[in-house]
């Protein structure tokens, strides 16, 4: 994110202090001039919720007010690193892919496996990738625990620690350690991304290429706010620690389950400071469906409650004014799920009892209310950088409600409120709808009797507040809304429909029908997605299923050859070619092959993909008083997934795959570099059939990568805009609908 326009940024502030200034005015006036005196609990249930409300505001205001981009230094050679890997229950595979990823790392290091599961099959995936196993006898403090079992068995001036299924890139820690130059910092923290977009987590448009996440709001902009007040923290994964600072805290904090935010408190009241370096280095799997969401939000809120008391931000010595208020902002977090209740009962209960929380309902209330209602929602909106999302975190708060209820209660039960879970993934099966869904069923049908009954006793003349009655249905109305979308999403991510998210991507293959090794034979195909498992396979061929091929996946060279069976066919004409997309499932794959395919995957594929999305939107301060650039009408482009042979003049040629089209040019995925503003051949082929059509490379923008070089070149048509263009953009309109059909 930029936070470089100081117009920009200074009214937002603008905002945010007068945001600030008619809330408090509001909240005033509600406490002196609106109490019900006939019903003083009602009255101070609903003030005090609105006063929470209040308060995060504040302090997500100061949190966020000056956020930090950094700039990573010069990488320093020669210092000793080893990297962490605590597991428990995590799946072999999920660990496999991450240790290959660590067996990849430039930096020089060590990794070791901390297996609090004791489990052979660990041992030896630890072994077969030479990574240095350890198993504790005991498995107290759990994962605080376990790190500091491996801290036992470490040497190393710094410790990076990844999370089981986090997956780091190759330049991880060479991006990092120029940090610990200064001899102040003691943690260097990178943001938690995960790349299974269809999560319980996200919202994604997959054809528009938008994804929302419900963690972006921490992890794009509170972060960067907090490392401007020298409080970023540790958030258990995706960081490098120096040795030392352990050392002077006496190891991973273990007095809390959510060991993160304790070892950072403790770290900086000790008077070392911390790094936010706001860059997706490792790439991980979010919590896929309802009920290892509900587990790990579960977990963090009590964690919460328990460094709330232990070692409380406000009270502990060391610690800056800022970093306590940053650390507070935290931690009550969990009350909301008290004040979402206050605010989905409310409107029920007037319209059952006519008992309001307030004198009266009337204009001058209403007159009050707006401005601090509509202040708070662009306040927020603007202060939020266009990654907040204000009905999306509504909707994620009406599924969280019970759960953080529940955090308040389970600390009272020590026994329940020690032990760790660790968020499951991958895991299929219906989750307990009768304890996640149920809370949110509870809200939508009391509102809707609540409206029901009201409108009835109107009807018959049992009451005459039909302007209480309005308002009061209006607001039920709006929580009910919230309690049907999440439901309805809730039903979606009750199971994992599939075994592996499948990444997105542009791989140009050939492939032939098994057994035949003529090579003219093989034709030229497109793959849209990959996973470890099998591919899907955009062609221009009308291919069955239950069909076995010999697939070359040019992923480098020498090609990776596999077996395929397709288990999946969807076809459309577009005359006069049939277009298929093709799912192929990979049969007696090798574990090398599939290890290529993961490590292709996790550390190339990825960072592709995710660069092709959108994660937030433009607030109305920045459309409106943002830099304005020269802008150049750009053509419309569409999804392509078309093979092609790139040749020049001197007869070099290469292959490579189409990403997008357009009326004056293309985008080309080649393996070859190609000089601008030099002159090409494209020899588009459909099928078995070619067009042929020339242009100059006009971009060219690579992608270094040892193992899977690549290059992403722009062409521009030299001849005008004809019928082979346009039969060609009317082709890819097609196959983009197929595949997002």
């Amino acid at each position: 994110m930029d936070f470089s326009n100081r117009k920009v940024e200074n009214l937002r502030r603008v905002v945010a202090l007068l945001t600030m200034f008619i809330t408090s005015y509001y909240l005033y006036w509600r406490y002196t001039e609106t109490f019900n005196p006939q019903s003083l609990f009602f009255s101070w249930a609903l003030f005090s919720a609105e006063l929470f409300g209040a308060i995060t505001t504040f302090l997500f205001f100061f949190t966020v007010w000056k956020p930090k981009t950094r700039t990573a230094p010069p990488s320093v050679p020669g210092r000793s690193v080893d990297v962490l890997i605590p597991t428990k229950n995590e799946s072999v595979a999920v660990l496999r892919k991450t240790l290959l990823a660590c067996n990849d790392l430039r930096y020089p290091h060590r990794t070791l496996v901390l297996d609090d599961g004791n489990r052979p099959e660990v041992r030896a995936l630890s072994e077969e990738l030479n990574c240095v196993y350890l198993a504790r006898e005991t498995h107290d403090h759990a994962k605080a625990g376990n790190l500091n079992y491996g801290l036992q068995h470490s040497k190393a001036e710094f410790i990076a620690v990844f999370d089981a299924d986090h997956i780091p890139l190759p330049h991880f820690i060479d991006t990092l350690i120029g940090y610990f130059e200064d001899n102040k910092v003691g943690f260097v923290q990178v943001p938690q991304e995960f790349y299974n977009i269809d999560s319980m987590q996200h919202r994604t448009d997959w054809k528009k290429k938008t994804i929302w996440g419900e963690q972006y709001l921490f992890f794009s902009l509170i972060q960067p706010g907090k490392d401007h007040w020298g409080a970023a923290y540790f958030v258990g994964s995706c960081a490098i620690l120096r040795r030392k600072t352990l050392d002077d805290i006496g190891g991973f904090a273990t007095a809390s389950i959510t060991e993160d935010m304790l070892t950072s408190i403790k770290i900086h009241a000790k008077g070392w400071t911390s790094v936010y370096h706001n860059e997706n280095l490792a790439f991980g799997i979010a919590a896929e469906t309802l009920k290892p969401f509900s587990i790990q939000r579960q977990r963090w809120g009590v964690g919460n409650w328990q460094v709330f008391v232990r070692a409380n931000p406000i009270f502990i010595k060391g610690l800056t004014l800022s970093q306590r208020l940053s650390y507070l902002s935290s931690m009550i977090y969990p009350l909301e799920g008290l004040q979402k209740l206050v605010f989905y009962l409310t409107p029920p209960a007037a319209l059952f009892s006519g008992v309001l929380p307030m004198r009266a309902l009337d204009v001058n209330y209403l007159l009050h209310f707006i401005p601090y209602f509509l202040f708070s929602i662009f306040g927020f909106s603007e202060m939020s950088r266009g990654v907040g999302g204000q009905i999306l975190l509504e909707q994620y708060s009406m599924a969280k409600f019970f759960t953080y209820l529940k955090t308040l209660v389970i600390p009272f039960f020590p026994k329940k409120g020690k032990v760790f879970k660790v968020t499951p993934k991958g895991e299929e099966g219906l989750a307990p709808t009768r304890t996640l869904i149920i809370p949110q069923f509870v809200v939508l049908i009391l509102s809707f009797t609540a409206m029901l009954w009201a409108l009835v006793e109107l009807l018959l003349d049992l009451r005459r507040d039909s302007f209480i009655v309005s308002v009061n249905c209006f607001w039920a109305l709006y929580n009910s809304g919230l309690a049907l979308a999440i439901i309805h999403f809730d039903y979606k991510k009750l199971f994992q429909r599939r075994s592996a998210f499948r990444i997105p991507d542009t791989v140009l293959a050939s492939y032939r029908p098994a057994g035949e090794t003529a090579a003219s034979e093989a034709q030229l195909a497109v793959l849209d997605n990959i996973t470890e498992e099998g591919i899907a396979m955009v062609a221009l061929d009308q291919i069955p299923v239950g069909k076995e091929f010999e697939v070359d996946l040019m992923l480098s060279k020498p090609y990776l050859r596999l077996q395929c069976r397709v288990v999946r066919e969807r076809s459309m004409s577009a005359s006069p070619y049939q277009i298929s997309h093709i799912g192929m499932r990979f049969t007696n794959i090798s574990q090398p092959a599939r290890d290529i395919i993961s490590r292709y995957l996790h550390e190339t594929a990825v960072i592709k993909f995710m660069k092709d999305y959108v994660l937030g939107y433009k607030t109305y301060i920045e459309r409106r008083f943002g830099r304005k650039s020269r802008l150049y009408e750009r053509a419309a482009r569409s999804l392509a997934y078309l093979p092609v042979i790139v040749r020049e003049g001197g007869g070099r040629h290469s292959y490579g795959a189409i990403k997008d089209i357009s009326d004056t040019g293309l985008l080309v995925l080649s393996q070859e570099t190609w000089a601008l503003g030099s002159e090409i051949t494209l020899e588009i082929v459909l099928g078995k059939e070619r067009i042929s059509m020339t242009g100059l490379v006009v971009r060219m923008i690579p992608r270094p990568d040892e193992i899977f070089p690549e290059y992403l070149i722009g062409v521009q048509f030299k001849e005008e805009s004809g019928e082979k263009v346009q039969n060609l953009i009317k082709i890819a309109g097609q196959i983009g609908d197929l595949i997002f059909e």
